[in-house]
């Protein structure tokens, strides 16, 4: 795979032009690449582009949603294939209430269950409520709360005010968006215990918090 394949693939997706986004994924794929590498070294940097752009005013948010439009619409060319292997471990994932912008959302829930998580996607504009009601039903102790406009990742706060009401200090809350990657500031002033930035982050950082719960716990995730 070519240097410039990521940055070609997120040009695409700023052009609006899934033919050419397609191109490159096949362009790829004919190097010998498998579906797992395109997933980890073309798709997830290429989303990592379009975050940073984002994040730093380089994209406004319209062009920012036509171009999570472009990436969805290609993301059955680069979803890897089904883990055989169960985790055990169970993570409730959702954009943040009022935020539509789904597509990093989509890579996330899709590089988990590919590493054999269990997870369940609560979509989109989902309220702070329904993450706990998700939280009591599955005792799940991994939440990931997913937000790309700043007044959205501003407000992810009241969810781990929701859970702490409810008496779930336990449970993990992870985030992922441009404004928290851009200023770590509000992930820590929304009681974040941890930023993703991309697909390998999260499936790392879960797999790091399961087993840190494993050892000191002693139980299930």
């Amino acid at each position: 795979m070519s240097d410039d394949a990521p940055l070609r693939l997120y040009q695409a997706f700023v052009h609006q032009d899934p033919a050419s986004a397609i191109k490159v994924v096949e362009g790829v794929r004919a190097t010998g690449t498998t579906q797992d590498q395109i997933f980890d070294a073309l798709f997830a940097p290429a989303l990592a582009f379009l975050g940073a752009a984002w994040a730093c005013d380089d994209v406004d948010e319209i062009a920012f949603t036509q171009a999570a439009v472009v990436a969805e619409q290609i993301t059955s060319f680069v979803t890897p294939p089904s883990a055989v292997l169960d985790t055990g471990v169970t993570v409730i994932i959702g954009c943040m209430h009022k935020d539509r912008h789904a597509v990093m959302k989509n890579i996330i829930v899709a590089a988990l269950r590919g590493a054999g998580d269990r997870v369940i996607d609560l979509g989109v504009d989902v309220r702070p409520a329904d993450f706990l009601e998700k939280v009591d039903e599955t005792g799940a102790k991994i939440v990931i709360v997913c937000a790309e406009i700043l007044q959205t990742a501003r407000s992810v706060g009241r969810v781990r005010d929701m859970l702490g009401g409810a008496g779930r200090d336990d449970v993990v809350l992870l985030v992922s968006g441009g404004p928290f990657q851009a200023d770590v500031r509000i992930a820590k002033q929304a009681g974040a215990n941890g930023v993703l930035r991309g697909a390998e982050s999260a499936v790392h950082l879960v797999a790091k918090v399961a087993a840190d719960r494993l050892t000191s716990a002693g139980g299930p995730t």
